[in-house]
């Protein structure tokens, strides 16, 4: 009885505890979102599974299929080296051809349209919309466009990652201008600064080494992208290893993985080392 009484006493969450009853951690709303959520994501990939009508006897297949692949691929050709070393060397210089072009175009346009700077407003915001439209379209619809109006080759590769890269630089180097340009800018413009100072004189050198750093993470990007579409005539490596694919070629497939696999590993590490290096600047 007298248990009961000083139980009665205590908080209700004391009580709780010393009862040994288990406390609901999780709100019933949030139970029912959760269970709304797995739901609904169960059914939709009901849905797309049933929507691509995907064959099972055609998986099965292609697991029989998969020692001869792993075999014909283990047996590596060094014979190609040379070739695919000279399309490697392409490959990197059409993406860095590609970033240098986008580079001088985005430091000219971000200004433009960083809401902080732009001198027009309105004309910045058309060209953001502009832009945004550029993202929207794949890079591989861009280097198609370019296949299809300049033919195949390194002409086409450079000119089609040219306006995607250049619409991500802008919308990059933009966020940066107005995320640390503010305070500069109000400075200038108190003691009479005109625009082009303000640009030149206030926001690029602060501006420099956070743009470097971006310039090297899409140069790290765009090595990827240019081996990826070089196999639908960006030129490049990506030629060697569609042409390998299509004439079943897989022992110099291999060959040629490798050699973009260590050329990406290392651009990769290197593009780390400098954004490091820039960061502790």
């Amino acid at each position: 009885m007298i248990q009961q009484e000083m139980e009665s006493c205590l908080p209700p969450h004391q009580a709780m505890f010393d009862s040994g009853k288990k406390i609901p951690i999780a709100h019933r709303k949030t139970k029912r979102q959760t269970r709304l959520f797995f739901g609904v994501a169960a059914l939709l990939f009901i849905v797309c599974f049933s929507f691509l009508d995907l064959s099972w006897e055609q998986f099965a297949n292609g697991l029989d299929s998969i020692p001869a692949v792993a075999q014909a691929v283990l047996q590596i050709k060094f014979g190609s080296v040379p070739e695919l070393i000279g399309g490697m060397i392409t490959s990197l210089i059409i993406a860095f051809l590609a970033v240098v072009l986008s580079v001088v175009l985005a430091v000219l346009l971000a200004f433009l349209i960083a809401e902080n700077i732009t001198p027009v407003k309105w004309a910045g915001r058309i060209l953001r919309y502009v832009l945004l439209i550029i993202r929207t379209v794949p890079t591989t619809i861009w280097v198609l466009l370019a296949v299809a109006s300049m033919g195949f080759g390194n002409m086409a590769g450079v000119l089609g990652l040219l306006f995607p890269t250049t619409s991500y630089l802008i919308k990059a180097f933009a966020a940066q201008i107005e995320e640390t340009g503010d305070d500069t800018i109000e400075a200038m413009r108190a003691v009479g600064a005109s625009w082009l100072q303000i640009v030149f004189k206030g926001l690029l050198p602060g501006l420099a080494l956070p743009f470097l750093a971006t310039i090297s993470f899409r140069f790290e990007m765009e090595v990827a992208e240019t081996v990826m579409l070089g196999m639908v005539g960006a030129g490049g490596i990506g030629v060697l290893l569609q042409d390998y694919i299509s004439y079943y070629e897989f022992a110099d497939l291999a060959m040629g993985v490798i050699i973009v696999f260590i050329t990406i590993f290392s651009v990769e590490l290197i593009s780390s080392r400098v954004r490091n290096r820039l960061a502790r600047r």
